[in-house]
């Protein structure tokens, strides 16, 4: 148990999280989730370390196979069961080097920054994941259960906190 409580402080000191955000954090950063038919998904909570790009959180997504490859172009969007819906610019481009082409067919990546207001943390989050294709619009439905949306809902709070001190 000291270990965790020891990489929980070690969050809120170089990330300036909250107690509340380290330890939805601590236990699961990554997770494996299905979409509508049945495709494995790899979702990831990072903080964007390389200063080349803007800080803040990203979600990261990777198809775990079989899947079309993602589109880079297109964001992410979310949708709870009572009318929330919430939309994330896409940040594939910080997945290589600036000017490096092409993009991982397999991996997106989007700011946690587009969740406001903070999602209800006892609502599941639907999303849709955009897929690249010639016939426009295409998407992969993924469900995520309480503990991804608290992770995200605290995380999106966290950041809401943060806004008068970015403007001070």
């Amino acid at each position: 148990m000291l270990p965790g409580a020891v990489l929980a402080l070690l969050l809120c000191l170089l990330f300036g999280l909250s107690g509340a955000t380290a330890q939805a954090l601590e236990d699961s950063t990554r997770w494996t989730l299905a979409d509508q038919g049945g495709d494995r998904w790899g979702l990831v909570l990072l903080q964007q370390a390389d200063p080349a790009y803007p800080p803040g959180w990203r979600l990261r997504l990777n198809a775990l196979g079989g899947q079309p490859p993602l589109d880079h172009q297109r964001p992410l969007r979310l949708k709870d069961g009572q009318g929330g819906a919430w939309q994330l610019a896409n940040r594939s481009r910080e997945l290589v080097p600036e000017g490096a082409v092409p993009l991982p067919p397999a991996s997106a990546q989007f700011d946690i920054e587009g969740l406001e207001p903070a999602p209800k943390g006892f609502l599941p989050l639907r999303l849709q994941v955009p897929l690249a294709s010639d016939v426009p619009g295409p998407v992969a439905e993924i469900t995520l259960g309480t503990q991804v949306v608290e992770a995200l809902r605290e995380l999106a709070l966290q950041q809401l906190a943060e806004l008068p001190a970015k403007g001070a």
